[in-house]
């Protein structure tokens, strides 16, 4: 009995050189595992671009929130009154208004600055500027002055300058017939 024994290989020596087969169980097991990570990804995935949507929406009301209050600054015509009253203070002498007024200098000019920052509106041409506009592109002005009876360039002298944001036009700048 004991040749016999010696004879016959280890259990451990003999499994070695084969694969043993899977059960069912476990490779139902592995099977369910790779879905469960397959499944994981797509919701990874999914979820990565719910995050850009929803990025892309608050982007877009962002916007669309400046452009409104870029356009009802224009209408109500705020930056026209900021304008004129920055050309008001650069006219008067530095000193020369009371002193409840002259803390006030540097208001329209910050103001301005935060308007063109914070909604991207700008002045559209300046006051005193000439130009020779096409006949057909005077809707794009405030006129003041009679119409000449012929087409061609007309010649404008700017009064108030229009605003503009990117480029739509808030206001159309006021012009005088030259």
């Amino acid at each position: 009995m004991k040749r016999a024994a010696s004879r016959r290989r280890p259990a451990s020596r003999a499994k070695a050189g084969k694969a043993r087969p899977r059960s069912a169980v476990a490779r139902t097991a592995e099977r369910a595992r790779r879905d469960l990570d397959q499944a994981a990804e797509a919701v990874r995935a999914a979820a990565a671009a719910l995050t850009q949507v929803g990025d892309q929406i608050g982007a877009e009301a962002l916007e669309g929130e400046r452009a409104r209050l870029a356009a009802e600054l224009a209408s109500e015509q705020i930056l026209r009154d900021l304008a004129k009253l920055q050309r008001a203070f650069t006219a008067a002498p530095d000193g020369s208004l009371p002193p409840d007024i002259e803390v006030l200098r540097k208001l329209p000019d910050a103001v301005l600055a935060w308007a063109r920052e914070r909604f991207g509106v700008a002045p559209h041409l300046a006051v005193g500027q000439e130009l020779e506009v096409p006949a057909d592109r005077l809707s794009g002005f405030i006129l003041d002055g009679t119409l000449p009876p012929r087409g061609g360039l007309v010649r404008l002298r700017v009064i108030s300058p229009g605003w503009k944001r990117g480029a739509r036009i808030l206001v159309p700048p006021r012009a005088l017939l030259v």
